[in-house]
């Protein structure tokens, strides 16, 4: 009986491995009608349902292979499913086991900072995107999760200091690079913002297409860095259309529409770079420029 389990076993696990996910299924599930508890074949039928998006049919094999055989890996992998069929605390839970086996897994830590994100507890997700950072400094899902962290709650050192961290290891990161102008902007470095954007829009082909250059940027573990740049983007798109709206009513009412000032002006030349127009981008551009030379001269000179 033994040496059959065992055969039956290695044969799922080459069709897993050679991809043929349905046949594998087949294997694990006539195993496991000769043996319920044989906790590797409960664990590899998870993950062959997890990999196909059938989460809902994975938990209950991962906590009974967990069950039987508590483990780092069992313990992530039901995590995993878990966060994915939105049940998130209990994936925290899960994750929290899974850092007692091994306290460095570093797919542990990130995902808690996903999964406390999604939670809106800012404190839990600062705290383990760092322990990502003290366990791999240079690790590049953690330094832009923490850039965009930082970004969108105003605090902007921080987040600068790690979009320079970022960019130094891991360069041509285009919409990193608007959130840098931006921020420079907002410190009062104009002239460093101005540049870095006059540079961007000549050189980076990544302004074209704003939306299939983020997918293509970052992976699956990137989701924190991801989620802030889609909100900052839908963001951009609305204030977008408020200006739009404002100059298409000033063609009604000219004399109630006033220009934008030089912050407006280089808001707008963001707007537009995130919404992939370089060239609208370098006309508010200049225009923002030129006004901020009216105004302090001595600082741009």
């Amino acid at each position: 009986m033994a040496q059959e389990i065992q055969t039956l076993f290695n044969e799922a696990v080459r069709l897993e491995r050679n991809g043929e996910l349905d046949r594998a299924e087949s294997q694990y599930k006539l195993l496991l009608e000769k043996d319920p508890n044989y906790h590797l074949a409960l664990q590899n039928l998870g993950v062959v349902y997890a990999k196909q998006g059938k989460h809902a049919e994975a938990i209950p094999l991962f906590s009974k292979a967990h069950k039987l055989h508590a483990n780092v890996k069992n313990s992530y992998n039901l995590a995993v499913s878990l966060y994915k069929h939105e049940e998130t605390e209990k994936a925290i839970s899960f994750l929290k086991q899974t850092l007692t086996f091994e306290k460095k897994f570093i797919s542990a830590h990130l995902l808690l900072a996903q999964a406390y994100q999604k939670l809106g507890n800012d404190e839990k997700t600062e705290v383990y995107l760092n322990n990502v950072i003290k366990i791999e400094p240079n690790h590049k899902s953690a330094l832009g999760g923490l850039a965009m962290f930082y970004y969108e709650r105003n605090r902007f050192p921080e987040s600068l200091k790690m979009i320079e961290r970022y960019l130094i290891l891991y360069p041509g990161n285009a919409q990193l690079k608007i959130i840098q102008s931006e921020i420079l902007a907002k410190q009062g470095n104009y002239k460093a913002s101005a540049t870095l954007l006059s540079a961007m829009v000549k050189e980076d082909v990544g302004f074209t297409n704003f939306n299939e250059s983020l997918q293509a940027a970052w992976k699956e573990e990137d989701e924190v860095v991801h989620e802030s740049l889609v909100r900052i983007q839908s963001k951009a798109k609305l204030k977008l259309k408020e200006f739009q709206t404002k100059l298409e009513l000033s063609k009604e009412n000219p004399e109630e529409f006033s220009p934008p000032d030089a912050q407006e002006a280089l808001d707008l030349s963001l707007l537009y770079l995130f919404n992939g127009n370089p060239e609208k981008a370098m006309q508010y551009l200049v225009f923002a420029q030129k006004m901020k030379e009216k105004t302090e001269p001595d600082r741009l000179s």
